[in-house]
């Protein structure tokens, strides 16, 4: 009798597996423009978190590759040899250092002008 018990909850568990591979989605990365631009503007000001920071920069944006663009363009603020990330959180915990986040002011206004400029080519239609 135990045994019939294990089989069935067992069979149930497996069958409810099988349904969430089946008709589950796999999790994706699809931040809006906006979104970006806020952690832009928040790694500036030093109030975003580290793990935000390395998300987006760690995961190509296949979706919208002009924002994905704008991720290399971040990427390459570290690459740079004299400028880039802080080995830890500087004060009040930036992220970059002071040329760093110049760039990222640029690269800001880039993003900034590409919402617009996609506000404006929705608004004709």
């Amino acid at each position: 009798m135990e045994f019939l018990i294990v089989f069935v909850v067992s069979f149930i568990v497996l069958i409810a597996v099988s349904l969430a591979f089946v008709f589950g989605k796999p999790p994706t990365y699809r931040p809006a423009r906006s979104e970006i631009l806020q952690l832009l503007v928040d790694v500036s000001e030093s109030n975003a978190s580290m793990e935000r920071w390395e998300l987006f920069l760690s995961l190509p944006i296949a979706h919208d590759p002009p924002l994905d663009e704008i991720r290399q363009a971040c990427l390459d603020i570290l690459d740079d040899s004299n400028i880039g990330m802080l080995k830890h959180e500087g004060i009040n915990g930036a992220i970059l250092d002071r040329e760093g986040m110049l760039k990222l002011r640029e690269i800001s206004a880039r993003l900034h002008q590409l919402i617009k400029a996609d506000e404006g080519s929705k608004r004709l239609f």
